[in-house]
């Protein structure tokens, strides 16, 4: 039953987006122009190095994923349609899984998309295609189960929009770190260091699954 729920709620945030594409085009958008804005920063031959080219690219992921998931929140809020939801048996634990698979498939098209455009625009080269496939799969699945649980714990608060950056940020300095170095590895041919980035990627993600089904429940009452 449980299950059937969590597939309602992401077939929801589904049907929600592709009712307004604007939230996709967005969020490539924004990720597109702060890689494009950041390397112009720092420089183009250091953005050129695969460490930097990693770091200005999942920072970007990590702001839209922010918005991304406000904006699903406020969307619910907007509607009334979350309080229904709660109301049903396993209906928090729903939202919570629901919003994340949704969040994820979102952000994966934005990961394409703001990957190709990182790859043209920094004139990236790849020693390991393959592995950092592995890496972005790992670095985006472990994304949404942290911003979910921080904008749940935030959403009855006035201030939230800017609460959920300032709370969220310091706690993904671990997946950064790992997602970075990671994206790094595979580009420049380390293959065992981006599997093993990619398992510290995971590892992240399930303690964060777990921290979400313990504390969203009681965060939405």
């Amino acid at each position: 039953m449980m299950w059937r729920r969590i597939r309602i709620v992401a077939a929801r945030e589904a049907l929600a987006e592709r009712g307004q594409p604007d939230g996709v085009i967005a969020a490539i958008t924004f990720v597109a122009t702060m890689i494009l804005v950041e390397s112009l920063a720092v420089g183009p031959l250091a953005a050129s190095q695969p460490p930097v080219a990693a770091a200005l690219f999942w920072i970007a992921m990590a702001f839209a994923a922010i918005l991304a998931t406000s904006r699903s929140f406020d969307r619910e809020l907007e509607d009334d349609a979350l309080d229904a939801i709660l109301a049903l048996p396993q209906g928090r634990d729903a939202v919570y899984a629901g919003k994340v698979v949704a969040l994820t498939a979102l952000l994966a098209l934005v990961g394409v998309a703001g990957g190709a455009l990182s790859l043209v625009l920094l004139s990236l080269g790849i020693a390991l295609p393959g592995h950092l496939v592995l890496v972005a799969i790992a670095g985006i699945v472990a994304l949404p189960p942290v911003m979910v649980l921080f904008v749940a714990i935030a959403l009855r608060l006035r201030a939230r929009g800017a609460l959920v950056p300032i709370l969220v940020l310091p706690v993904l300095v671990p997946h950064l770190v790992a997602a970075t170095s990671g994206s790094a590895a595979a580009a420049s041919g380390d293959a065992a260091g981006a599997i093993g980035w990619s398992g510290l990627l995971v590892a992240f993600a399930l303690v964060y699954w777990v921290l979400g089904f313990t504390i969203v429940p009681t965060a939405l009452e």
